[in-house]
């Protein structure tokens, strides 16, 4: 069974950037990450894929500043980008390369969670 993501109103405060946005390319991928031993009696075991870079083509600027296309990270995590995969990025802003936040990348939250949280830090 996946681990929930973290809660969006926690990740937001660290965001620069909230982009609808669409991986156009994988432009480099990092060492894999250890293999991850399996306690006992365990059903399943939480694999991390390698870190990625990647670069988007922003469709939507929900917060940020005005960009048509970010190179940021995908940091070890339970799962991989490819080409054509889109949806909210939440994007914090770091060096060398900004780095996706949440646990799952852009399948992490739902628009309606995301334009509802945005929505609460404006008032």
């Amino acid at each position: 069974m996946a681990i929930p993501p973290e809660p969006i109103e926690e990740v937001l405060p660290e965001a620069a950037w909230v982009v609808d946005a669409e991986v156009k390319e994988v432009v480099s991928v990092g060492p894999r990450p250890p293999t991850i031993e399996a306690k006992p009696g365990a059903t399943s075991v939480g694999q991390k894929t390698a870190s990625q870079v990647v670069r988007l083509t922003v469709k939507r600027v929900l917060r940020g500043t005005d960009v048509k296309e970010l190179t940021v990270e995908k940091p070890e995590a339970g799962y991989a980008l490819r080409a054509g995969n889109h949806g909210p990025f939440v994007i914090k802003d770091a060096k060398p390369h900004p780095v996706i936040l949440g646990r799952y990348g852009p399948d992490s939250w739902s628009w309606g969670k995301i334009e509802a949280a945005l929505s609460q830090k404006r008032r």
